[in-house]
């Protein structure tokens, strides 16, 4: 019987070895920090995308800037012949063309205000993203150095573990740890648990008055088992 109090204390380092496992893989940490990744994705791609309107606004504004000043050389050009012009027709042919040239710069005046508007819109925009980035690195540097914390811990529990394994599995005999590993390695229940009253800790089912009175008249030699999962009982 002491054998299988040991054999327990092994099963339960094993299932807290496993449940460690679990744990470490999904750590709170490790989800914030892919939480705070996505943010800081989500900012880079705005951002890119606002510079690319940014520069689309900019370009814009220089091609208009380009033909105003085309239009005012035009302008110019025709107010020269004006000057050398008598013909009524021509005059008047020249005036349109200056007419014509001036009601282009003035729309492009006024597109290239609304451009501009546009433009320090999206300069706002990005300098406001640019913090956040800032802010939302700090934020990601953080979660890093919680999740390595985290994981520290874990590993510290783990080797605590590992050893407390060793020096239980030292004083159990060879053979009956070999058939704890064979019938460990057949389930998803724990191998060896002891009872709760007339309840067995591995499949949580309750035995009867009966089944109970057998295990406890179960000779030394033969090691009790639930008859409802065929773990080993520490009865």
């Amino acid at each position: 019987m002491a054998s299988l109090k040991q054999l327990l204390e092994l099963q339960r380092c094993d299932t807290a070895l496993l449940q460690l496992k679990h744990h470490l893989a999904t750590l709170s940490e490790r989800t914030n920090l892919t939480a705070a990744t996505t943010v800081l994705n989500g900012f880079n791609k705005e951002l890119v995308a606002v510079k690319a309107q940014l520069k689309v606004a900019q370009h814009d504004i220089e091609l208009l800037e380009i033909d105003n000043k085309k239009c005012e050389s035009s302008i110019a050009k025709y107010a020269q012949q004006l000057k050398t012009i008598i013909a009524p027709r021509e005059a008047e042919a020249l005036q349109h063309e200056i007419t014509m040239a001036t009601a282009v710069r003035s729309a492009n005046d006024d597109k290239e205000l609304a451009l501009l508007e546009v433009a320090e819109q999206f300069d706002r925009q990005q300098l406001e993203l640019s913090n956040q980035i800032i802010k939302q690195n700090e934020v990601i540097e953080q979660a890093k150095r919680s999740l390595a914390l985290a994981i520290e811990q874990c590993e510290q529990s783990k080797l605590e573990l590992e050893a407390k394994r060793i020096t239980v599995s030292a004083m159990i005999a060879p053979e009956l740890i070999k058939l704890y590993d064979l019938k460990k390695n057949k389930r998803t229940t724990p191998a060896v648990a002891d009872l709760n009253k007339a309840t067995c800790q591995s499949c949580h089912l309750d035995l009867s008055t009966v089944e109970l009175s057998a295990l406890k008249k179960c000779p030394e030699d033969v090691i009790p088992e639930c008859p409802n999962c065929d773990c080993y009982l520490v009865v």
